[in-house]
């Protein structure tokens, strides 16, 4: 294949493109697979960590919150970016997406080495706080101050991830993020069981597969593949420029991070009433759900671009049409996931583990995390239909809804009556509340979108959005 032929397949594709099923379907698809290749390499990583032993397992979940905050900040930078660079594209006004895109990124070094060194200097009392039992403390600690030198890396990885998909180009994404699985799970034995490094193992093999994703990268804004051009000179920390993306991605990040504190009181909880089999258990069950999100997020993402581009461009008919199309792609994925993971419930256990005790924790888990699955995209496409139209405040509370004023209470309520069986109930009830609540306010915004004239622009929808945002 020619150098011309392979830039044509990896430029970005037309926001505007008139076959609106097929343009999400080009953008979505291909992050469905980079996502699903992201939680599959994770999941494949746990198996490996599974292999050492129950205790290891447990540790790498403790840590995972940890991480989970790190993940937040960027993911919410990184959705910050993308609507605004989308709507700056559908605006017609290409340089003030070069302009937003390059700040962030430059933004993303000094946050990314704050937090690394931050982690390195309380590691041991984040993980206590986390639910680290005395046994698996060494373990967790060593693992932590390994990956906390990775948060930079991190961080840009998932800028340039979000930045590439917001230009409409998704399948260098994929392409990337396959190549930082593949060689991840090369890795993973060699160091893990060759090398005897054990758990140490995978979090290097997860930080020399990031570098090679972020040279990948390099080269893709250097010679300027995409529509966007990344350049120093471009960088500007200016209000106009700031405002946009952090009135949206910082509450993407406030809910992420309260996501991660509702899991340190649940892995708390969990680990008080049937201790360390009780934390792998659930941990196995939270990373089965997650890869059965991440394929539903990664469709919402590449539409989130449409949705965006759309928005910009004041097209109310183009954003109602692809709210419909998503809604339906989601909704049916989420079904036959949550359905299958239920009926497998107890092989799907066994993937991760060989322990009686930690596999039948794990199966419950999995029936009680995976029927309200079912109705996941109705909060997801709601999510992303609310941050392309710049409306954060609502963002931001249909967010923190289902891990901050649903989980939380149940926590802290739940278990003191009914023990563990309160843990799971409240891991049941919270998502069940959320779509409610979504499912209802979808409707309400939907038919406000359709009440408007076809042919009439959403001048007006606009000013009202943004005085809710200011």
């Amino acid at each position: 294949m020619t150098a011309k032929h392979h830039r044509s397949y990896f430029a970005p594709d037309d926001l505007n493109d008139p076959a609106l099923a097929s343009l999400i379907f080009r953008l979505g698809m291909p992050a469905v697979a980079g996502l699903s290749i992201n939680a599959v390499h994770h999941t494949i990583n746990m198996v490996f960590v599974g292999m050492i032993g129950s205790q290891e397992i447990a540790a790498i979940t403790i840590v995972l919150p940890i991480l989970m905050m790190v993940g937040a900040i960027g993911e919410g930078l990184g959705v910050g970016v993308a609507t605004a660079v989308s709507r700056a594209l559908g605006g017609g006004d290409p340089r003030h997406a070069n302009v937003t895109a390059s700040t962030l990124v430059m933004l993303a070094i000094p946050v990314g080495l704050a937090l690394t060194a931050a982690i390195l200097l309380f590691r041991r009392e984040l993980l206590i706080l986390f639910g680290a039992s005395e046994p698996m403390l060494p373990l967790a600690e060593h693992y932590l101050a390994i990956v906390a030198f990775s948060v930079t890396l991190t961080m840009l990885q998932i800028l340039s991830d979000f930045i590439a998909i917001s230009e409409g180009n998704t399948r260098f994404s994929m392409w990337t993020l396959l190549g930082c699985f593949a060689l991840n799970i090369v890795l993973d034995p060699v160091l893990i069981f060759w090398f005897g490094f054990g758990l140490a193992g995978a979090a290097i093999a997860t930080i020399l597969s990031q570098i090679a994703a972020l040279v990948a990268y390099l080269v893709y804004f250097h010679r300027r593949v995409g529509t966007l051009h990344i350049a120093a000179r471009f960088v500007a920390f200016r209000t106009d420029v700031l405002k946009p993306v952090l009135l949206i991605g910082l509450p993407v990040s406030l809910t992420s991070m309260l996501s991660s504190a509702s899991f340190a009181v649940l892995f708390t909880f969990a680990g008080f009433y049937r201790g360390d089999s009780g934390i792998a258990g659930i941990g196995i069950a939270l990373r089965v759900l997650t890869l059965g999100m991440l394929p539903i997020i990664g469709l919402s993402l590449g539409g989130q671009a449409v949705l965006s581009f759309a928005w910009g461009a004041r097209n109310s008919q183009r954003l109602l049409a692809a709210s419909g199309i998503l809604i339906k792609l989601t909704s049916a994925f989420a079904f036959l996931y949550g359905l299958g993971v239920v009926l497998l419930r107890h092989r799907v256990a066994a993937v991760f583990t060989a322990d009686p005790a930690i596999a039948d924790i794990a199966a419950l888990t999995l029936v009680i995390t995976h029927i309200p699955f079912i109705f996941f995209s109705a909060r997801q496409i709601l999510l992303v239909l609310l941050q392309a139209q710049g409306r954060a405040r609502l963002a931001a509370s249909i967010g923190v809804a289902q891990n901050g004023y649903f989980l939380l209470p149940l926590l802290f309520i739940l278990p003191h009556w009914f023990g563990f069986g309160g843990v799971l109930a409240s891991l049941f009830i919270a998502p069940v509340l959320t779509a409610l609540l979504s499912s209802a306010l979808l409707a309400v915004i939907l038919r406000q979108l359709r009440g408007r004239s076809p042919s009439s622009s959403i001048t007006s929808f606009n000013s009202t959005v943004s005085e809710r945002t200011s």
